[in-house]
């Protein structure tokens, strides 16, 4: 068996979470994932349906993948409750739902077997009053232009007061593409802010630091080490008392091609990745459809993390594949707890039905998925990660998408960054976190790592992506 054994306690027959805090916690979590995807604001009247029972409501939002349905008093429906749900004043529209949530005057649910369409949106917009609509795209300009507000504001007018306040312990060094940051500030504002930018305040129980990133986009970053090299400076030059300055997704590439070392307060964040995928692997091998399962590919198997992933996944997997093109020839490496095949042939996913996502980009998987089999599962970590477009391609192909994060009881980071929910840790950032704790962890090995880490409360989960 592996180390790093997670404590757990069977129940029935299944394997369960050992703190009953936890499923209360992941409840919370999941509703708050749920939410984040409300932001129609229209309602329209409904009818449920579920086991002998039946009644009548309106949707307070409606999203791509779930609803908020209003509810009714003397209605209760417990999570995990399956729901038929039909349009009233669109007869032809019936959806399969799953009650995530109930609240004191609301009902979340999320639909698994489908998406709504653009055009179906659209539907649903314009059967509801003209009041409801102008109320949604002005809620939606006023959250886009706060946003933008508060980052001016932050890096310009507030930016002293905010470090005096904060006093960061650490720093989480990102980037994004155009998209991303287009969503935090605007050209104009960006030629009145600083070089490096204040995006994001960070906590981890008494530890507090903040998000920060350049004016540089990622592909910028990737194409000049220039850049690289200015923005690290400026980091260690804006941020002195920074104990640990974690490297987010491939910016540890882009510095070492920048010729920089990756010593302290630099943090390249790989033992956290691998901990957190190595954890996700172990779950996905306990659900009842994958028990039997002996081997898992990953894709992106040649990267600086992929290797060592698979390394690590011969502790729970008698078989590891590592696909990239950068294998020339299939190699296959025997270890002492498995053996890893290295290749670049797509002929190796026709039979294998476990996936974790390690390409420079999410939507990469669009040129292999037509090889994965039907019932697939993608466990998602890359970055950008695989868009809403892409994986409502894979799930024509019954293949299913998960988003891979490390959560922490007491992690919180507001705002949350795009296609996140603010609750849950991305895993180059946990290394830090875990070193700020235990600075020497590192020295002990992979294993040593997952102890401390396991033993700090970081956790590794696999959630239903954004809709963004």
């Amino acid at each position: 068996m592996a180390t790093c054994r997670r404590l757990t306690q069977t129940v029935n027959g299944t394997v369960a979470p050992f703190s009953k805090e936890r499923k209360g916690i992941a409840m919370i979590r999941m509703h708050g994932e749920y939410r984040r995807h409300l932001r129609s604001g229209i309602r329209i009247p409904v009818t449920v349906s579920y086991a002998d029972h039946a009644f009548e409501t309106s949707t307070l939002d409606i999203s791509v993948s779930g609803l908020r349905l209003k509810r009714p008093e003397g209605i209760f429906i417990r999570a995990g409750e399956k729901v038929d749900i039909h349009f009233r004043d669109k007869a032809d529209t019936k959806v399969v739902a799953t009650v995530m949530h109930t609240g004191q005057s609301h009902i979340g649910v999320q639909f698994y077997d489908r998406r709504f369409t653009g055009p179906e949106l659209r539907a649903f917009y314009e059967v509801a009053p003209l009041w409801q609509r102008l109320s949604t795209r002005t809620r939606r300009a006023l959250w886009k232009q706060g946003r933008r507000f508060a980052v001016f504001s932050a890096n310009t007018y507030l930016r002293s007061l905010i470090l005096a306040l904060v006093r960061p312990r650490f720093i989480f060094a990102v980037y994004g593409n155009e998209k991303q940051v287009r969503s935090y500030f605007t050209p104009a504002m960006a030629r009145r802010m600083p070089f490096n930018l204040l995006l994001g305040f960070i906590r981890n129980e008494n530890m507090r630091g903040l998000m920060v990133a350049p004016q540089f986009l990622e592909d910028e970053l990737q194409a000049d080490s220039d850049k690289v090299r200015l923005y690290i400076e400026r980091l260690q030059q804006d941020f002195p008392e920074a104990r640990r300055i974690a490297l987010v997704g491939r910016l540890p590439n882009f510095v070492k091609k920048a010729g920089i070392e990756i010593a302290p307060p630099l943090v390249e964040g790989s033992l956290g990745t691998r901990y957190m995928i190595w954890d996700i692997a172990r779950q996905m091998r306990e659900r009842p459809q994958y028990r039997e399962q002996n081997s898992i590919v990953v894709l992106g198997g040649a990267g600086r993390i992929g290797n060592a992933v698979c390394q690590d996944l011969t502790s729970l997997y008698d078989r590891v594949i590592g696909l990239d093109p950068r294998y020339e020839e299939d190699n296959e490496i025997t270890t002492d707890q498995g053996t890893v095949l290295q290749t670049a042939s797509l002929e190796h996913l026709h039979d294998q039905p476990l996936y974790i996502a390690l390409t420079q980009r999410g939507d990469d998987v669009l040129d292999l998925y037509t090889h994965m089999p039907a019932g697939a599962m993608i466990a998602d970590d890359t970055h950008p990660c695989i868009s809403l477009k892409v994986r409502e391609r894979l799930q024509e192909n019954r293949i299913e998408v998960e988003k891979i994060v490390l959560s922490h009881d007491q992690f919180m980071m507001w705002p949350r960054m795009p296609d996140w929910n603010n609750r849950d840790i991305p895993g180059c950032l946990v290394e830090a976190l875990v070193l700020l704790n235990q600075p020497d962890i590192a020295e002990g090995g992979f294993d040593h790592f997952c102890r401390q880490a396991e033993r700090l409360g970081f956790t590794g989960r696999l959630v239903r992506p954004l809709d963004e």
